[in-house]
């Protein structure tokens, strides 16, 4: 189910997968493209998702009272979680932005553009426009400056867009392993903590949680530039690009094999928890006995089974026992 790229990393780049981003991922987007892409990511939900969790009194509040926690992007520990990369200029260069500005000739802007120094070309045909006479050595400086100062304009336009978009959607990671060594020692305090097991797969179709569920794809930052180019009050606009940024994440973290609920409800909107059907609770191996008896207490309220993970030394990996 999970394939790998040359190095060996997990990859999720199942066809499915990618066919439901082309769904969600056009300039628009219909309501056709919206149900299609219900119905696919439905009918492969995994039997069971997991969320690892120190214990703590947040972690059993959720635990005891069979919810999740959904947080804004910009809290998580990936400094590129939900962004989106775009070029502002979509293609075109700075000087040719800024031929457009000074209104030269189709003839005049193609010379310029495809000479050995635009940049240089067009800040000339600005001097002449404005009568100023400048020392070669002058618009050297100018020119350096001007470069600089649209490098730093474009990289804010792009910052400001993520900070906006990862402060807005609200987003809880859950994972297809149970037995990663790496997300137990990431996210459980070592092996100290304890993994919640959740049944998605047998929710109504039109449950809230059914359609905030997604599959992360792991094939680097999204490029929005397709969607956001040309794009102007009043226009018809796919508005869930900013989900398809959220279920993109580098191949780094392939290992997670993630899930996430994605809520786009806006930055005004506080993180919260929502009803998950819990299915079980599964101990660390390294859980002190005060903290199992605290997540033992909490799945009883819960009503939930509780499972504890057993290594096994000769095979280097673990597994789950009554």
């Amino acid at each position: 189910m999970w394939p790998v790229d040359q190095y060996g990393a997990i990859l999720m780049c199942e066809v499915w997968v990618d066919e439901l981003m082309g769904m969600i991922s056009g300039r628009e987007l219909s309501l056709d493209a919206i149900r299609s892409a219900q119905d696919l990511k439905y009918a492969n939900f995994p039997v069971s998702l997991y969320k690892y969790r120190v214990v703590n009194q947040y972690s059993l509040s959720n635990l005891a009272n069979a919810t999740l926690y959904l947080a804004a992007a910009n809290a998580f520990n990936d400094p590129y979680d939900s962004a989106v990369s775009f070029d502002p200029l979509f293609g075109e260069t700075y000087a040719g932005s800024l031929s457009d500005a000074i209104g030269l000739s189709a003839e005049r802007r193609s010379e310029i553009l495809n000479g050995p120094d635009p940049m240089r070309a067009v800040l000339e045909e600005m001097l002449k426009v404005s009568g100023q006479v400048v020392e070669s050595a002058q618009l050297d400086v100018i020119q350096s400056v001007m470069s600089e100062r649209h490098e730093v304009m474009k990289a804010e336009i792009v910052t400001g867009m993520n900070e906006r978009l990862r402060s807005s959607y609200k987003v809880c990671s859950l994972t297809e392993r149970l037995d990663s060594l790496p997300l137990w020692a990431h996210y459980a305090d070592n092996h100290k903590g304890f993994a919640m097991e959740y049944d998605f797969k047998n929710l109504p179709f039109d449950n809230i949680m059914s359609y905030m569920l997604w599959p992360v794809r792991y094939r680097g930052i999204f490029n929005a530039a397709d969607m956001l180019k040309g794009v102007r009050v009043g226009m018809n606009f796919n508005n869930l690009f900013a989900l398809v940024a959220a279920l993109h994440k580098s191949s780094d973290w392939a290992y997670e094999q993630e899930w996430r609920l994605v809520l786009p409800d806006g930055e005004a909107e506080q993180a919260r928890n929502f009803d998950a059907p819990l299915k079980a609770v599964h101990l660390g191996t390294n859980i002190s006995s005060d903290d199992e008896r605290l997540v033992r207490e909490s799945a009883r309220i819960a009503n939930v089974p509780v499972f504890k993970m057993r290594l096994i030394p000769h095979r280097f990996s673990m597994e789950s026992v009554g």
